[in-house]
């Protein structure tokens, strides 16, 4: 069979395919185009973007610049003109200001308003605090507002201040290894000796440093410094009605120098709630005794014999020793002045503890009875203490009306108060006692003045003392005491919270508007006890050496020791260091118009140790001066949209 094969052809299945996508290409270099167009048109809209975020960004510095530029301008100017910083309410120091930038050119579209005002509380009690309030605005009304909060630098800050560092024209030396641990400031040239001295926080002065390759800088130094000014007596004058509103406001007899003092202060830590220590916050109190005419020696304690004769027993008022005595079933061991040892009844009540418990025979108690200044006084524990203090009753009662001869013919402890005695009288407290007070303590709860807020709610922690004055004792609490005159330092004084321990919780404040001087006394000074073989040289106070826990500050001279290149040069030492009388244990600030003698390199005085309470910068005494620089405190970014000024202030400061 044939096969017939045909002529036409065939179109293949691809042929047709390939006719029926004709026109793809335009399509596809049309998406390429837009896609590229879109692509140009985005990268456009990003550069316009970017352009308009760059300019929003340093639109955005420059309010910042300009808000952060006016504070430090406003810091400057309260620092050069305090006068500025208004007492009440806030003051406007810019108003729609156009600032000038670092290159010199003024910062267009930026306007800006600085307000100033005191903040917190502006009674000055816990500080001095005011606000710098800057707000900078675009033309549209966008802007930045910035608070700096300033507080003025307290004297308190300083472990060593001087306005001047010489004494009767003779400069003063840092050297023989001095150490000092806070601040240090001085409106004269420093000088140190080629022995050197170590400085572990800021030095500054108005003047130079003259051997400062002598001296080792932990914080470095700047010299040539504005001056910093002590504060004159007319501005601290509102110390007195503060004290007033208190009930701590009082007059001296006196107004001269340390050797004239008849008012003392004595303040007390007392345990209010029976667990065994007095360091809480209501446990603080002081009163006030105040010695006749002629008393002086009496109410300091001062030793009645010389280097070169001892005094007669009749005389050794102040000091004694110690003797157990039976008082009902119980044996006391209490305080006889060297005065009353002579007396018949003294022979009679030292011989009535057994003498298993310490007490005296017959023959013991009349060989006390006769014995004499040199072996009384060289008794263990023998010492004095200052005119009205509870432990002197046999001498204060003696002559005044009321007391029976049981009152009078008896040894004395802590709480054989004597509210007038022969010589003086402690000073009455006019309010009412508070009910815990006169249960804890019915024999002085009259005369206690407490510094805790709840049992005197007026207190403002400032007593005021117009005259001469002198301290001693325990204190619990923030307190400022200021004199116009002289304050002298009777005996010990310190904080019942040890500062060492860095609780910032006690501080006290010393302004005197002459000088702060350590007495030479009985107390702080040892004693020359004469035996036909020689001499005994002893300290007469609990404790050697002298301590003092104190922001002190001295406007007329300095804070000094009486008699400082007299007496004993070798009787105490001092950690070693032999001098004649001891250690002077100073925890706090001094603050000074001239630098003070306390010592000499003989070994006479004393040797000084100074530390410096940093609590004094964070918790500095109530009212205390300041110097009239600010410091800044806090910084804060304030919204504004909000942010209205007047509101601001108000709520910024309480209602008085």
């Amino acid at each position: 069979m044939a096969i017939r094969i045909s002529s036409r052809r065939r179109i293949p299945v691809l042929s047709r395919v390939g006719r029926a996508r004709r026109g793809v290409a335009l399509f596809i270099s049309l998406f390429f185009v837009a896609g590229i167009g879109a692509l140009a048109l985005s990268a456009i809209y990003l550069t316009a973007n970017g352009t308009l975020l760059s300019k929003s960004y340093e639109k955005e510095d420059e309010l910042k610049y300009a808000a952060e530029a006016a504070l430090a301008i406003g810091k400057s100017e309260l620092n050069f003109n305090p006068a500025a910083l208004p007492n009440t309410s806030y003051v406007s120091l810019m108003s729609n200001k156009t600032l000038i930038a670092g290159d010199g050119q003024p910062i267009n579209g930026v306007s800006v308003n600085l307000y100033v005002g005191q903040t917190g509380s502006s009674t000055g009690q816990f500080g001095r605090f005011a606000s710098l309030v800057a707000e900078a605005r675009a033309g549209n009304g966008t802007g930045f507002v910035r608070r700096l909060e300033l507080s003025q630098e307290s004297f308190a800050k300083y472990a060593y201040w001087t306005n001047s560092e010489t004494n009767n024209g003779n400069t003063i030396y840092f050297g023989g290894g001095d150490q000092l641990w806070g601040p240090v400031w001085s409106n004269d040239n420093i000088s140190i000796l080629s022995s050197g001295a170590t400085f572990r926080d800021a030095v500054g002065t108005a003047g130079t440093i003259n051997g400062v390759s002598n001296g080792t800088f932990f914080k470095g130094y700047k010299t040539n410094q504005r001056p910093i000014n002590l504060p004159s007596l007319a501005s601290l004058g509102a110390l007195s009605g503060l004290a007033a509103v208190g009930g701590m406001n009082f007059t001296a007899p006196t107004t001269g120098n340390e050797t004239t003092v008849r008012m003392r202060i004595e303040f007390l830590a007392a345990d209010m709630n029976a667990n065994g220590d007095s360091t809480g916050v209501d446990e603080g109190f002081f009163r006030v005794y105040v010695a006749n005419v002629g008393q002086v020696g009496w109410l300091r304690a001062d030793w009645p014999g010389t280097s070169s004769s001892l005094p007669a027993i009749s005389s050794l008022t102040n000091c004694g020793d110690w003797h157990p005595v039976q008082v009902g079933a119980q044996i006391d061991t209490v305080f006889f002045p060297g005065a009353v040892h002579p007396t018949p009844w003294f022979q009679n009540l030292v011989q009535t503890a057994p003498t298993s418990a310490g007490g005296l025979d017959a023959t013991q108690a009349q060989n006390e009875a006769n014995a004499s200044v040199t072996t009384i006084m060289g008794h263990a524990g023998a010492r004095c203490y200052l005119g009205g203090d509870p432990h002197l009753v046999a001498v204060a009662r003696q002559g005044v009306a009321g007391y029976t001869t049981t009152d009078i013919q008896k040894g004395g402890d802590d709480s054989t108060f004597t509210p007038t005695d022969s010589r003086g009288a402690w000073v009455l407290y006019t309010a009412t006692p508070n009910g815990t007070i006169a249960a804890k303590r019915p024999w002085d709860a009259s005369y206690l003045r407490p510094l805790y807020r709840a049992f005197n709610t007026n207190t403002k922690g400032v007593i005021y003392v117009s005259g001469t004055v002198g301290i001693s004792g325990v204190l619990r609490g923030d307190i400022t005491l200021y004199s116009p005159n002289t304050i002298v330092m009777l005996d010990d004084f310190r904080y019942a919270n040890d500062p060492a321990q860095g609780r910032c919780v006690d501080i006290f404040g010393v302004i005197a508007g002459a000088n702060v001087v350590v007495a030479d006394n009985a107390i702080n000074s040892p004693e020359y006890i004469r035996v036909s073989s020689g001499g005994l040289i002893k300290s007469l106070d609990d404790t050697p050496d002298l301590y003092i826990h104190s922001v002190i500050m001295a406007l007329g001279t300095s804070f000094q020791v009486q008699n400082y290149n007299a007496g004993p040069t070798n009787a105490i030492g001092c950690q070693g260091n032999p001098d004649g009388r001891g250690c002077l244990y100073l925890t706090g600030g001094l603050i000074q118009a001239n630098r003070g003698p306390v010592g000499l390199s003989t070994g006479a005085g004393y040797v000084k140790r100074y530390s410096y309470d940093r609590c004094a910068v964070v918790n500095p005494p109530p009212y205390f001066p300041t110097t009239g620089r600010f410091l800044d405190n806090r910084y804060y970014e304030l919204d504004p949209v909000r942010f209205n000024v007047a509101d601001l202030f108000k709520s910024l400061t309480p209602s008085p």
